[in-house]
């Protein structure tokens, strides 16, 4: 398996770290939880504005983010598997030129701006190929609830993001305000990957890594991301979610400010719509839906996903009608099952950041690392702030 382990090299002079609104102590734990000591004093999560064509947003995010960029492309090239990955890789080039250019044209702009070749920086964006191996060093909780049972009748979008700790400090906001788009506001690390995000138009896409048995070659999955967060609606977000050219799917979370929720439990070759009909949503690591669990790649090792999704249900499920921003934090601060808990603390995998979207005001909540040791800082960049 190919694999980095960098460390945040973001540029000081291209990134403008937008200074927070405000900042919200996270609240008790659930009952029974003992809350972890506060963590004070967290540096500032670096903020990239990108804005223009497609290639002028990826020379601008090649110019930020080259040093993460060249360095995840030498240690890739380090790898004795580089010449069999790279080869591969250029594959999924070849769909992705043909079934998503316009993002491409991103790639080649970063690729241009670092001074890489896109061959070698696209290989990056193949998490198919490395994740053959199956090392489950990933995860992710996401608690979705519409307005029908929130205190305020809003719509909130809640996520934790488990991943290796080495990346932890390269946590990193991305503004995109690409020609043609609605305006995005991104988070991921440090690099052309977005984990999660949301858009001006109130689409959010959160989801899960599902670990699928029939990966194949196609448009790598961290593109049908970009695409998600570029839809209007959220007819427009499950199409990009279900493109037929994929090489494999995430669970795809989509939600819209009018509170329709949709899990898109996908692989290579299928896909099954799960629709929040009770007005909320839980999501972890396993396919849920009944068709879809004979594409689980190793389903003797989903416990820790199964007990972060039951967890997060009965957590949801014991408060509809009363679920407010800071309840959600206390969720995604859970320890039941710890160290596999929503709040994981994994030696090997653990919460890298922890994010509250509000759909209705486009304001996101964002902490970096445990959210059972941080603070959650207030940003609403789409508002200019």
């Amino acid at each position: 398996m190919l694999a980095t382990t960098r460390k945040s090299l973001l540029s000081p002079v291209v990134i403008a770290v937008t200074a927070v609104l405000a900042a919200t102590a996270p609240p008790s734990q659930a009952t029974g939880q003992t809350p972890a000591p506060q963590r004070t004093a967290a540096a500032p999560i670096p903020i990239v504005h990108v804005s223009g064509t497609h290639y002028e947003v990826g020379r601008q995010l090649g110019t930020a983010l080259r040093a993460n960029l060249v360095e995840e492309v030498e240690g890739m090239k380090a790898d004795e598997g580089w010449a069999t990955f790279k080869a591969e890789a250029e594959l999924f080039l070849q769909y992705s030129k043909k079934y998503v250019p316009e993002y491409v044209t991103e790639v080649q702009g970063a690729a241009d701006a670092a001074g890489l070749e896109l061959e070698d920086l696209f290989a990056t964006l193949c998490e198919e190929i490395g994740d053959q191996n199956y090392h489950f060093t990933r995860g992710c909780s996401d608690l979705i609830a519409s307005n029908d049972v929130t205190r305020d009748g809003s719509v909130l979008v809640a996520h934790n993001n488990d991943t290796s700790p080495s990346i932890e400090d390269d946590v990193t906001i991305i503004h995109y305000a690409v020609d043609g788009e609605p305006e995005i506001v991104a988070v991921g690390y440090g690099d052309l990957g977005i984990s999660v995000g949301y858009n001006s138009v109130g689409i959010s896409l959160t989801g899960n890594q599902l670990n699928s048995n029939d990966m194949r070659v196609g448009v790598p999955r961290m593109l049908l991301v970009r695409k998600i967060l570029a839809a209007r609606t959220v007819g427009e977000a499950i199409d990009a979610a279900i493109l037929q050219q994929r090489a494999s799917n995430y669970n795809q979370v989509v939600t819209d400010p009018n509170g329709e929720i949709y899990s898109i439990e996908g692989s290579a070759t299928d896909y099954e719509p799960i629709y929040a009909v009770d007005g909320y949503l839980v999501h972890t690591n396993h396919y849920t839906a009944d068709r879809m669990r004979h594409f689980e790649f190793d389903p003797q090792n989903i416990t820790c996903s199964l007990v972060r999704y039951n967890r997060g249900r009965r957590l949801m499920k014991n408060n509809l009608g009363d679920i407010t921003v800071e309840k959600l934090m206390a969720y995604l601060s859970d320890h039941v099952n710890r160290p596999a808990s929503i709040c994981r603390h994994e030696k090997g995998v653990k919460t890298t950041f922890s994010i509250v979207i509000n759909l209705d005001t486009r304001v996101m909540y964002l902490v970096r690392g445990n959210p059972c040791e941080g603070e959650y800082a207030e940003y609403d960049l789409l508002a200019g702030k």
